[in-house]
């Protein structure tokens, strides 16, 4: 039998318009009250009516979430964390999976004109001028949208690849070469990564082969490995000694591959990946990554959409969550 409304009130010892408020995101409750309201939705398990509340306020209590691919490690887990902080809030979070296309991401804001609430969109392809169309609340993640005059939530990627370059140096490493560099529309993320490591290597006096900066065909372990098997054909003179790559996955693939041409790392090559996936450490050697915790991401997010929902308008806030290097044995003799 589904949980009333009524009940959810008598668990938190609060009046029923108490917890409509709270489910519906009214701002004038106070954290106080708003917990228990959450904390007796997620014990009872309490699901709102979402037809009788469409009628009611002209909200559906459904956010979407748009993502490139729920395949790969890093979106899975933000799809969690944002499942998991909207349910917080009473949501119901639908998931998207749009591969980066132009007319997936297309439809899916087209989606969020008509039958979300608002929505998180980690944009690849699509303009800033359609995701500004309309006035459904909307936050933006990714590199794709850091300059779109909307609401964002990011990381900072040229500084965060700075100092991860300057871990390796730090380590006494002078060769060294990146995997994941883009190019073009959707590819910000990689460029900006590649511009703070060049900035690096430059400031440090120190050359970069235009073989060391390699752009695969994406970003899961097949490709970390065929790229590292092409660092690795490369005449031994010219091999890099240390190898920063721009996700964890592209990461993984490459150590299979160090460790099918018996390389040691880091005794011969060290190596970093980012994201600071869980498998990252639990390898051997564990992965040095750049984290940037997903869990903060999603509750910005999360936080900004709510705001918006609350106030009826759309923001322009830009949030840029803080990184760490997770220093592991991948890069430490």
């Amino acid at each position: 039998m589904a949980v009333t409304l009524k009940e959810v009130a008598t668990r938190a010892g609060v009046s029923p318009r108490t917890v409509s408020n709270v489910i519906n995101d009214f701002p004038y409750v106070s954290q106080t009250t708003r917990e228990a309201v959450l904390r007796a939705v997620a014990e009872l398990g309490y699901r709102p009516n979402l037809v009788a509340r469409q009628l009611k306020s002209g909200r559906t209590g459904v956010v979407g979430l748009l993502l490139p691919s729920v395949r790969e490690q890093y979106f899975a887990a933000l799809a969690d964390a944002v499942g998991r902080a909207g349910q917080q809030r009473g949501w119901s979070v639908a998931i998207e999976q749009t591969d980066g296309a132009p007319t997936a991401e297309m439809a899916g804001k087209a989606t969020l004109d008509h039958l979300w609430d608002g929505a998180i969109v980690s944009a690849v392809s699509v303009a800033e001028r359609d995701l500004a169309q309309g006035t459904t609340p909307l936050v933006v993640l990714g590199e794709h949208g850091a300059e779109f005059d909307l609401a964002w939530v990011g990381a900072d990627n040229k500084a965060a690849a700075r100092e991860a370059t300057s871990h390796l140096i730090d380590a006494g490493r002078t060769r060294i070469a990146v995997i994941g560099h883009q190019r073009g529309p959707g590819g910000e993320t990689g460029a900006l990564r590649t511009a703070g490591f060049r900035a690096r290597m430059r400031s440090a006096k120190l050359k970069v082969s235009p073989a060391w900066v390699v752009q695969p065909d994406g970003y899961g372990l097949e490709q970390g490995y065929r790229a590292m098997g092409g660092l690795l054909d490369l005449p031994r003179r010219d091999r890099p000694d240390a190898v920063l790559c721009y996700n964890d996955e592209l990461a993984l693939g490459a150590l299979r591959a160090l460790h099918d041409c018996g390389v040691d790392v880091p005794g011969e090559i060290a190596l970093m990946g980012w994201d600071d996936l869980p498998s990252s450490g639990f390898t051997t050697p564990r992965l040095t990554s750049v984290s940037v915790p997903v869990a903060e991401v999603a509750e910005a997010a999360v936080d900004q959409l709510a705001q918006q929902i609350a106030a009826g308008r759309r923001s322009r806030e830009h949030i840029v969550v803080p990184h760490q290097i997770v220093a592991r044995e991948s890069t430490r003799a």
